[in-house]
């Protein structure tokens, strides 16, 4: 193959930015489609005709899904960079690069999630401000729905209410023992085999409505020695031999004194995402400043997730 024409190149990637970089999030063309609004065949055949024109394949097949070739890899965070600079064109245009965001979200995220999302969009629209509310999930929820908020990073997402939302990322919820518990060095658990006390969350959290969710499920009534504020303050506690508990897998792998075994019987997930009016949240009116954080997490979300929750 000849050199690229870089102009050309250029020419060929400006309209299909977007494609690019939610194929590259979701690893999933129907999911990409849907996310894009388009039918899934019409973004096959603009990704084909995109691979076609630039003479390198972009995405290659993984089971059901895809994943990004080395070229893919190498395109994307240019791509991420042209969005935000377009982005940042479009906000000077239409006054979007100032305004105030309400955001609501969990206590687990504020300690790195919130921050460094809020960090990487301020350093691109340093002139939006922000109301920060930090509490459990139901309180998030009933804030959001009341209109105190614009937005919520939460767990798990809500159905109805008026209210819609994007998974982020998907955690698994584990059995978490003490790391000289008899069960320790099982492949998998029901929380119906364990015996021992839980330590649960308190009501109205996020993990807490999950648990209860998925010992229904198990037709399961566990005995219950202690509930904790957070998920930290549980894992302590399991690490200090005063019970068991079901929380997410740690993303670092289970704390010191523990151990995290796959659960079966029930779901044992825990999605979480971002949660807005799906009307908008000043009487059908979205404020251009909500679209533009909310875009921002939809999109950066799913790579800072996974590390740092937890």
């Amino acid at each position: 193959m000849d050199s690229p024409d870089v102009e050309a190149l250029t020419r060929v990637l400006a309209p299909r930015l977007r494609m690019i970089s939610e194929v590259a999030r979701t690893e999933h063309v129907t999911h990409a489609a849907a996310a894009l609004d388009t039918p899934q065949p019409t973004l096959s055949r603009a990704l084909a005709r995109l691979q076609d024109e630039l003479g390198m394949a972009l995405v290659e097949r993984t089971g059901r899904g895809i994943r990004l070739t080395r070229a893919g890899r190498v395109l994307l965070p240019h791509v991420e960079r042209a969005l935000d600079d377009l982005s940042r064109g479009v906000a000077e245009l239409t006054g979007t690069e100032e305004g105030r965001v309400a955001l609501t979200f969990l206590p687990t995220l504020g300690v790195e999630v919130v921050p460094t999302l809020l960090g990487g969009f301020r350093s691109l629209y340093p002139g939006v401000r922000f109301t920060l509310t930090q509490e459990a999930w139901a309180e998030s929820l009933q804030r959001l729905s009341a209109g105190g908020a614009d937005l919520a990073l939460t767990s798990p997402l809500p159905t109805g209410r008026g209210l819609a939302s994007q998974v982020l990322h998907t955690q698994h919820l584990r059995l978490v023992l003490p790391e000289h518990h008899p069960l320790a060095r099982r492949g998998s658990l029901s929380p119906a085999s364990v015996v021992d006390e839980f330590i649960l969350l308190k009501p109205g959290r996020g993990v807490r409505h999950l648990t209860d969710r998925l010992n229904d499920q198990v037709d399961f009534t566990p005995k219950v020695a202690f509930e904790a504020d957070d998920i930290a303050t549980a894992r302590g506690l399991v690490a200090a031999g005063l019970g068991v508990s079901i929380l997410p897998a740690r993303p670092r792998g289970p704390l010191k004194g523990t151990v995290e075994v796959p659960i079966v019987g029930g779901p044992a997930e825990r999605p979480v995402g971002v949660v807005w009016h799906r009307e908008g949240s000043g009487g059908g009116y979205e404020p251009p400043a909500v679209a533009l954080f909310r875009d921002y997490v939809c999109r950066v979300g799913p790579r800072v997730i996974p590390d740092l929750t937890g």
